[in-house]
């Protein structure tokens, strides 16, 4: 999902969202495209592990920010690992900073703190911009976004080229 420009809740401002999780009881999401100022290695001081590779460490939305995730591709997993899709699951267990400092990461991955999530139907509502949302405010939708296109281009630019994909696809679904 990616933010439109005039979205409301400026905390989304320029993000991408990748939905991990939709069901009855709402859904559950992780920003790809949200550095922050640290890393990895300053979240595992706490539990005296250190990684020889400084990863770093994104911002993943606004709710539980003490809570740590992995994005990563499907082959890869340790306890507590959930599947997503076809391609991509997500982790959030401290054995998985003992495998990666073992050298065993996946080959694909993001680690997050925080997350986003929406209520039962409240997504929904947004996208189809239903009061107190309204249409113009709606997230963009890219389908089926490819692994390379999600983790190797640059984050910065990650926002506009999301944008335009979703544009395109728009219309192709139009022409179709």
């Amino acid at each position: 999902m990616v933010a439109p420009p005039n979205i409301i809740d400026q905390r989304f401002n320029k993000t991408v969202m990748f939905l991990t999780h939709t069901n009855t009881r709402g859904a559950f999401g992780l920003c790809l495209n949200r550095r922050s100022d640290h890393s990895v290695n300053d979240i595992l001081e706490s539990i005296d592990l250190h990684l020889d590779e400084d990863l770093p460490l994104y911002w993943g939305g606004p709710v539980s920010p003490n809570t740590i995730w992995m994005l990563h591709d499907k082959q890869w997993a340790v306890e507590n690992t959930l599947p997503v899709d076809d391609k991509w699951s997500v982790t959030s267990h401290t054995e998985m900073f003992s495998k990666i400092k073992e050298g065993d990461t996946p080959e694909k991955f993001r680690i997050f703190f925080g997350h986003a999530a929406w209520g039962p139907g409240q997504l929904e509502g947004e996208m189809r911009g239903e009061e107190p949302w309204r249409l113009e405010h709606s997230w963009l939708v890219v389908k089926n976004p490819d692994p390379d296109w999600m983790f190797n281009v640059d984050t910065e630019h990650l926002w506009s080229m999301s944008c335009s994909i979703s544009g395109q696809q728009a219309v192709e679904s139009w022409l179709t």
